[in-house]
């Protein structure tokens, strides 16, 4: 999947864990990416490895220089010795770092469904992009207009990238939505509905 390949290809990226509704984040390399498959290693004395046991659900994003982003939220799972020697094969240098038996502190994590985001704000107009991989149905994030809009005009006078598309009912074009609430906020009609589900 080439979103999965966009954080391969930037290599260091941040790991977002959360235990006890406290957030913690890192900067952890993407070892490996197979189809839809991304993989990663930790120590088992780190924190992280206890986190990952206690919660094993994780965000991952990355940015490049040209200011696209993707980020995916999934579970992760355990995955055996070989793949921790194929991750090895892929990363050359982590042989400097864990030289031979020592390699075997390392437990290697997979991450196979879930959902994400890739944002593009490097081009203009910018473009928003919602996907999911494995067997993870689609979560719904962001804006959309229900039935109780009148077509009254302020959302569009008001959205800073005139996203609402006009018609007998607006619709709001997601790919290029910044999701900033401003719809949301000021329609009259409650006729804009808002979906959090990360």
């Amino acid at each position: 999947m080439q979103h999965l390949q966009f954080l391969r290809n930037l290599k260091s990226v941040t790991f977002a864990s959360s235990v006890n509704n406290i957030p913690s984040v890192r900067i952890l390399d993407v070892m490996l990416v197979e189809g839809e498959n991304l993989y990663f290693l930790t120590a088992r004395g780190k924190p992280f490895y206890h986190q990952l046991k206690v919660n094993p659900v994780i965000s991952i994003i990355g940015m490049d220089k040209k200011y696209k982003t993707v980020r995916v939220t999934g579970k992760i799972k355990p995955v055996g010795r070989e793949w921790v020697d194929k991750m090895f094969d892929a990363n050359p240098m982590m042989n400097d770092l864990y030289p031979g038996e020592k390699r075997n502190i390392l437990d290697g994590f997979c991450m196979s469904e879930g959902f994400g985001e890739m944002f593009d704000l490097g081009v203009t107009p910018l473009v928003r992009e919602k996907f999911n991989f494995g067997a993870n149905s689609q979560k719904h994030i962001g804006y959309s207009i229900n039935n109780n809009c009148t077509q009254c005009g302020v959302c569009v006078d008001i959205c800073p990238l005139q996203s609402i598309i006009t018609g007998n009912k607006y619709t709001i074009n997601s790919s290029s939505c910044l999701e900033c609430g401003l719809c949301f906020e000021h329609c009259p009609n409650n006729a804009v509905d808002k979906f959090l589900d990360f």
